[in-house]
């Protein structure tokens, strides 16, 4: 249960994030009335989404383990983690709403925000947390 806890302590904004991306891909109409008249902007926000999970747990990770390093490797095994939770995310909209779909755009919006994060996350987290 200490274990649990501490997990917690340290990885809570990443469960918020990973909270907000299940409401936003899988309920019926997470923006309500609100509608967007620019091109494509689903495509950027499912980017800036796993994007922004990735940057989450690097950002976690790093707070929670100071001494430890954010290496290509570690980021890889973060992205290639992200990637399938993306999979299963798009086969969840596909199988199990009615009102949403899976779309392969859609799942290489998401790939393409991981690996962008997984070369801008490091500098970024590395910055924000020699500030405090």
């Amino acid at each position: 249960m200490n274990s649990f806890i501490t997990f917690l302590r340290h990885y809570w904004p990443t469960l918020i994030v990973v909270g907000v991306i299940l409401y936003a891909t899988l309920s019926s109409d997470p923006t309500g009335d609100v509608s967007f008249e620019i091109p494509h902007l689903d495509k950027l926000i499912h980017a800036i989404m796993m994007g922004g999970l990735v940057g989450a747990i690097a950002f976690d990770y790093k707070r929670a383990e100071r001494q430890r390093q954010l290496t290509f490797s570690f980021m890889s095994k973060v992205a290639l983690c992200v990637m399938v939770a993306c999979i299963a995310d798009e086969l969840a909209q596909a199988y199990l709403t009615d009102s949403r779909s899976g779309d392969i755009f859609d799942l290489l919006a998401d790939w393409t925000g991981v690996w962008v994060a997984v070369f801008t996350a490091p500098p970024a987290v590395n910055r924000v947390l020699r500030q405090r």
